[in-house]
């Protein structure tokens, strides 16, 4: 079945309010959800998609302040996809230093109401994947938000469904041999910022992490600085730190560190042995995306650092985040 494409036009979107940012190619294609909820009548009534993605546009234009929707495309319950930014434009929906990398596709999913894709929508998202690579010269990639992204974004059972290759419903193939054994499932902790903080200068400051999205396995003391597993695990680390109220070119260092159950250093974890630097630009700015993989205990927990020696008030964002995935190990 070819595509289903929604010109602009067609769904009624508004002209962006800048220049796009062209994009020549990209390693692949990024599937996010809504993070909340999703009229389950869009599911019936498509005029209720049409009404959900200007919605979306409005959100993006009017609450976060882009030029244009975030995503390249986004796709309904109906199989349709609905040109976002489209081919060959840099997206906003990845996440700061990570939209030049991946177009962004959005199925019509969320956090209640619709939650679990339909087939029709897994057929659209695949639909889109492939005209970004055919006319896009979108890469092989396919990946969830949260890869590479401290987010709880594509959810669940959108996530599931791209880590198994993100296949047409009606063409899943059975794996050549049997496995022998059951596939570990990882525990995941993912957080956030519920409000602005203070980082103090010529300290090393550990944010306390107020918002929590995910905490499968319980590992991080509500509101605490601290991923702390109760066993011997291997993480995988990412945080993604933005600070304002720095002199143009000042340094920050940022970096992941271990803890002993006190809050007493045990080393630096990444990069080995010290923090890494970071400058800010024009406007005091400073951004960082970190990722780390070494190991954790009951006995040794990870936290992000971060330290200045600014003479002024420097804020740390709350678009700033901190997720691990933690295998357990024998």
């Amino acid at each position: 079945m070819p595509i289903d494409l929604i010109s602009r036009a067609a769904w009624g979107a508004r002209a962006p309010s800048g220049s796009y940012t062209a994009l020549a190619a990209t390693r692949g294609v990024k599937v996010h959800y809504t993070g909340g909820h999703v009229d389950p009548a869009t599911l019936t009534d498509h005029n209720r998609c049409v009404a959900a993605v200007r919605g979306i546009q409005n959100g993006h234009m009017d609450g976060n302040g882009w030029m244009d929707i975030g995503y390249s495309a986004v796709v309904c319950g109906h199989r349709k996809v609905f040109i976002g930014r489209g081919l060959h434009r840099v997206p906003a929906a990845n996440g700061p230093g990570l939209n030049g990398g991946h177009y962004a596709v959005l199925g019509l999913v969320g956090t209640s109401g619709v939650v679990a894709p339909p087939e029709a929508m897994l057929h659209g998202i695949r639909d889109a994947i492939e005209w970004l690579r055919d006319e896009g010269d979108a890469g092989a990639e396919i990946k969830g938000h949260c890869d590479g992204y401290a987010t709880s974004c594509p959810g669940d059972a959108l996530y599931a469904w791209v880590r198994a290759g993100a296949p047409r419903p009606s063409t899943t193939t059975p794996p050549a041999e049997p496995p022998t054994e059951e596939e570990e499932v990882p525990e995941v902790v993912s957080l956030g910022l519920s409000a602005e903080a203070t980082v103090k200068p010529n300290i090393t400051h550990q944010p306390w992490w107020t918002g929590e999205y995910r905490d499968t396995a319980g590992w991080h003391p509500a509101g605490g600085q601290s991923i702390a597993p109760d066993t011997d695990v291997w993480a995988d680390l990412v945080a993604f730190i933005a600070l304002r109220g720095l002199a143009p070119g000042e340094k920050v260092e940022v970096g992941f560190t271990r803890h002993a159950a006190d809050g007493s250093l045990v080393d630096y974890a990444w990069p080995n042995g010290r923090l890494m630097a970071v400058y800010a630009d024009a406007d005091g700015r400073a951004e960082a995306s970190i990722n780390g993989h070494f190991k954790l205990s009951a006995t040794t927990r990870g936290r992000v650092t971060i330290r200045h020696a600014s003479a002024g008030t420097v804020t740390l964002e709350t678009a700033s985040a901190f997720k691990g995935i933690l295998h357990r190990y024998a």
